[in-house]
């Protein structure tokens, strides 16, 4: 046997474990062992976030006990988890922390994302030893759009922040279940399979979001035009089986199993929907062939809102329903895609300066009834399902505060306004 004894200016240092870990009060963790040296820095080793590999075989930091294992949970219900909400409440942060020049608000953000990515490798693993992840689960199971697609654009967005080495590989993950593994009906659109479950056989206007904003921001890293193809031909597919004419808006679903869409524009689905237009758009090269096309349907959708907008300022959880109560998420995304429209000139001459109003109006209505002297974030939807009854809707799908579907997009809607605001001034 051998001891160590540890000693700096002269005094003996008692050993503790870098990290805590339950079940263990000792002092050392073990690696290996390996079939031959690792040749890497002290500093890269002692890390409980990578998977160490060498040759076919893959090893994870141990105890002294047999067949004992260190293995990371995540019990934090915001920080360094990853989910959809959260994806849009961290690019609207990333976002802000830029606008505003607030390092410790980038900084945040970052970190928060990085904390996310640098851990994947080993969350697979994790998953494949123990059969379920304890950490990034949604990542991991990836078999839906939701699990990936809004995360990973607030993942793509922070790179040239973050310059993350861990990126790369994570998205291309993303992009090739998109690619090939994502369900599409046969005309190529995104759908939900989700067998023996509610949601079977359905076609979702959330799901523009949870896809096209990953994509475009994947076209941008690759530059391969295949992705910002797919993003701008999913809009086309998506107004075909959503789009109610007579009120130029979006329907929340389609549901196959009936053959029919629900008929219910709501509030925030409809958000999505043109939120992720105006992501769209701003990247599209002018010469694109769906250009033409998808700015008429930016338009539509433009004057179906407006036509929408509650007289508060603020637009209703179902659009066309008066009595549904006023929401915060939905009226951040029309704010935030109307100024886009007037300041990159996307919107119709004749529609311009109603556009200015709506988004002075709705942004005045947010200060006011939608965010508190605190900073809370109030009349945000919870997360939903779909019905094809309005109440479900009005009455099932209660407001919450401070809930993180809304917090990002607020964010936003405050951000474009004030770039609005700017460039009205600098026109005029």
């Amino acid at each position: 046997e051998y001891g160590f004894d540890f000693i700096i200016d002269g005094e003996n240092v008692a050993l503790s474990i870098p990290r805590g870990v339950k079940g263990s009060r000792e002092p050392w963790l073990y690696l290996g062992p390996f079939d031959k040296q690792l040749e890497e820095s002290a500093d890269s080793i002692c890390s409980l976030y990578r998977l160490f590999e060498q040759g076919d075989s893959q090893y994870f930091w141990r105890v002294d006990r047999p067949d004992t294992w260190v293995r990371p949970y995540l019990d934090n219900a915001l920080f360094a988890k990853w989910n959809y909400p959260l994806g849009v409440t961290l690019y609207g942060l990333l976002q802000t922390g830029r606008f505003l020049q607030k390092q410790g608000i980038l900084d945040y953000a970052v970190n928060h994302i990085t904390e996310c990515t640098r851990i994947y490798k080993y969350a697979k693993w994790d998953a494949e030893q123990y059969g379920y992840p304890s950490v990034n689960n949604q990542l991991v199971e990836m078999d839906m759009l939701d699990d990936c697609g809004s995360f990973g654009s607030a993942v793509l967005e922070a790179y040239s922040d973050s310059q993350d080495p861990h990126t790369p590989y994570l998205v291309e993950q993303i992009a090739n279940h998109m690619e090939y593994k994502q369900e599409r009906l046969e005309d190529g659109a995104f759908f939900r399979i989700c067998l023996n479950s509610f949601q079977e056989n359905t076609l979702w206007a959330d799901d523009l979001y949870m896809s096209t904003p990953f994509l475009i921001r994947y076209y941008r890293l690759t530059g391969e035009a295949k992705y910002l193809d797919d993003a701008a031909r999913q809009f086309n597919r998506f107004k075909k089986y959503l789009f109610i004419p007579e009120f130029k808006i979006m329907s929340h679903v389609y549901d196959f199993k009936h053959n029919k869409p629900t008929n219910v524009p709501w509030g925030r689905g409809n958000g999505w929907v043109f939120f992720s237009l105006s992501e769209l758009l701003e990247v599209m090269p002018e010469t694109h062939v769906e250009r033409e096309e998808l700015l008429k349907f930016y338009n539509e959708l433009a004057e179906g809102y407006m036509a929408l907008q509650g007289t508060s300022g603020l637009w209703h959880q179902v659009l066309t329903h008066p009595d549904s109560y006023e929401e915060t998420s939905c009226t951040s995304m029309f704010v935030y895609g109307l100024s886009r429209g007037v300041r990159h000139g996307w919107i119709r001459e004749d529609m311009k300066s109603k556009a200015v109003k709506a988004v002075s109006r709705g942004w005045e209505a947010l200060t006011k009834y939608g965010i508190d002297r605190f900073g809370n974030v109030h009349g945000v939807c919870r997360g939903s399902g779909y019905s094809f009854t309005p109440e479900y809707y009005k009455v099932e799908l209660n407001a919450l505060t401070n809930d993180t579907h809304g917090i990002g997009i607020v964010l936003l809607a405050g951000i474009e306004t004030g770039k609005l605001l700017k460039w009205l001034k600098q026109k005029n």
